[in-house]
């Protein structure tokens, strides 16, 4: 079905503003992954085709109203938010999503920025690949646990990754191109360790309580005491796994970031714009 639009190259697919899509406006409240999946259909059925040398392809959705709900008010009167996310380690990928940020929005900074890496990708018994058990293998019922958060788990290094990777993005924040940093679904100790390592220190914490069931007494007594904003989500560790990519005639391909945007109307508090950002790598 894709072929035509994807010619066996790594493409990347932003899908523009999604709420003046009627078909996409009547499914309000899905979950994330449903969300971000009816998206990325609904920008393939109406699909723009860009060439980006030396063998890549971008694709945006015809009749896109993004870059004039972003101009429609003053930059001063709008706030843009975005969050990465980023299951592998990879600089010149993350540096790439915040890139395509500027570009998509056409604005020169963005109000908040949060980063949500998960080295170990979805919720997947020993295998990585996204969910789906290798041959022979049983995915094990996860207990979940009671003000617990377990991020990385089994990733090697995982926390320096993540200190290399929130180096990078200081940078931007030293530049004024990023007003606050923010972290998801880190532990209090990982937390602290990057806090401390940090120049720009995170100022926003994100938690996925579906993931601990209650805010961690640790994390919360922490993020007090270091004015940091404690606010829950619910997005999965893994926004685009391997069976929805299957599901979307994608199998010879990886997610190797994605990005979500929010411009809302300061005065207002009304949401103006959202929209997605992803890259997808072929698979050697």
């Amino acid at each position: 079905m894709l072929s035509h639009l994807l010619k066996d190259t790594s493409v990347i697919v932003s899908t523009g503003n999604v709420l003046n899509v009627s078909e996409l406006r009547k499914k309000a409240g899905q979950k994330p992954t449903d969300e971000l999946t009816d998206c990325l259909r609904s920008t393939f059925g109406e699909a723009d085709v860009t060439e980006l040398p030396p063998n890549r392809r971008l694709i945006t959705r015809r009749n896109n109203d993004l870059l004039e709900k972003v101009k429609e008010h003053p930059r001063a009167d709008i706030k843009i938010g975005a969050k990465i996310f980023l299951n592998r380690f990879s600089e010149p990928a993350l540096t790439e999503a915040v890139e395509k940020l500027f570009e998509t929005l056409n604005v020169s900074y963005l109000d908040n920025l949060i980063l949500a890496y998960h080295p170990t990708g979805a919720s997947v018994v020993g295998n990585g690949n996204g969910g789906t058990p290798e041959p022979g293998e049983e995915e094990e019922e996860q207990e979940v646990k009671e003000g617990v958060i377990e991020w990385a788990v089994g990733s090697d290094n995982a926390v320096g990754n993540l200190k290399k990777l929130w180096s990078l993005l200081e940078r931007y924040a030293g530049d004024g191109k990023i007003g606050q940093l923010g972290i998801a679904d880190l532990d209090a100790d990982s937390l602290k360790e990057l806090y401390d390592a940090s120049t720009v220190h995170p100022s926003i914490a994100q938690i996925n309580l579906a993931a601990c069931c209650v805010v961690p007494p640790q994390l919360q007594a922490y993020c007090n005491q270091n004015e940091i904003q404690l606010l829950t989500h619910s997005d999965p560790q893994e926004l685009l796994p391997r069976e929805v990519l299957d599901e979307l005639d994608l199998a010879s391909y990886g997610a190797g970031w994605t990005s979500r945007y929010q411009v809302h109307i300061k005065c207002r508090g009304v949401l103006a714009a959202k929209g997605f950002i992803v890259s997808l790598d072929r698979a050697n």
